[in-house]
């Protein structure tokens, strides 16, 4: 006959019991909770937070009986090495190292020659915004089908000519004022970006496809960008820079821990 589950269960409260109990006078002597002022105060606080009545009401009295039962699980966790090879305390231990290293470090805010060194070394991530005004012709290949390519060729042709020509209304709202390479993109897809940027100024495309149709182009205007100055970067380049010299400095925090360790490979 199989034991019940209610038999198995009273036969692992006992063992746990008799693990717990399994203690020497020194380590008896060890379970010793002392509560502070401290940290009462968060767990009032943490009551505060929940929206219920704070300190000598009920729901203070629970929360902080709460507060001592985790405590003791969480010691007797340890005791028992709970803690170990379980990847998410690792990860949570690590993380709160990281921070420890940063509050044992702190980096002072940067001085505007540093942030123009900065910026001279990562121009490339300061730039002003791309912007171009073109001409556009589309012709839709749901109304025109395989012969789009063959009309939208004979159309540049005529327009090299100087004729006039029709064309198809385009489905997209893109406008014929000055915009920028983040709107283009939008509107017609990385690839049909590209080629528009890479056009020379004031002649006609070759008949250009997208997932939308085929275009033709004519550049009139193109301002290729620029490096920002320190004002124009502004906020950006400062949390950038700061960020750089934390990791730096991180980095050799932890070099520092690293070289008081003996790595070994096991046998």
């Amino acid at each position: 006959m199989k034991p019940s589950y209610s038999v198995l269960g009273f036969v692992a409260v006992a063992i746990l019991i008799g693990i717990l109990e399994w203690r020497s006078g020194e380590q008896a002597a060890n379970n010793e909770l002392v509560v502070t002022e401290a940290q009462r105060a968060f767990v009032r606080e943490q009551v505060l937070q929940a929206g219920t009545p704070a300190a000598g009401s009920a729901n203070y009295e629970q929360a902080m009986a709460t507060y001592i039962d985790e405590e003791i699980l969480y010691r007797e966790g340890l005791k028992l090495g709970l803690e170990k090879d379980d990847l998410i305390v690792k990860r949570r231990v690590v993380q709160k190292m990281r921070f420890l290293l940063e509050d044992m470090t702190p980096i002072a805010p940067p001085t505007e020659a540093q942030l123009q060194t900065w910026l001279d070394q990562n121009a490339q991530r300061y730039q002003t915004e791309q912007t171009i005004v073109f001409d556009h012709h589309f012709f839709s290949r749901g109304k025109r089908g395989d012969e789009a390519i063959y009309q939208a060729g004979l159309a540049r042709n005529d327009l090299l000519a100087g004729q006039q020509i029709i064309s198809d209304p385009f489905p997209l709202q893109t406008g014929s004022g000055l915009l920028s390479r983040e709107r283009i993109t939008k509107e017609f897809g990385v690839a049909t970006s590209d080629t528009i940027f890479d056009l020379p100024l004031g002649e006609w495309s070759q008949a250009v496809q997208s997932p939308l149709g085929v275009h033709l182009f004519k550049v009139n205007q193109k301002n290729a960008g620029r490096t920002m100055t320190l004002e124009e970067a502004g906020s950006q380049l400062r949390s950038d820079l700061i960020a750089a010299q934390r990791e730096a400095v991180n980095d050799a925090g932890l070099a520092a821990l690293r070289a008081t360790y003996t790595i070994k490979e096991a046998p």
